[in-house]
């Protein structure tokens, strides 16, 4: 257990909607940056950032909800490969 709060899937849609993020017919979170359409899978246990590729998506670190957290900057933290 960390000294943080873990983070609920609800309180990390909250999250992700007020940093651009928009739900697909899915479910899951996604948003274009730079480096291409990054999107955040969500299970009922854990969360997988994943980036689109040509060949599908790519999964760049993932975690469950009870490791992720919000730093005071509201950062997402507490992902790992």
């Amino acid at each position: 257990m960390n000294e943080f709060a873990m983070i609920t899937k609800d309180e990390l849609i909250k999250w992700a909607s007020s940093q651009g993020w928009k739900r697909d017919r899915w479910g899951h979170l996604q948003k274009e940056l730079d480096n291409g359409t990054h999107r955040l899978k969500l299970s009922r246990i854990a969360a997988r950032h994943e980036v689109k590729t040509p060949f599908g998506w790519a999964r760049l670190n993932s975690g469950y909800y009870k490791d992720l957290h919000l730093t005071a900057d509201e950062k997402l933290v507490g992902m790992k490969f």
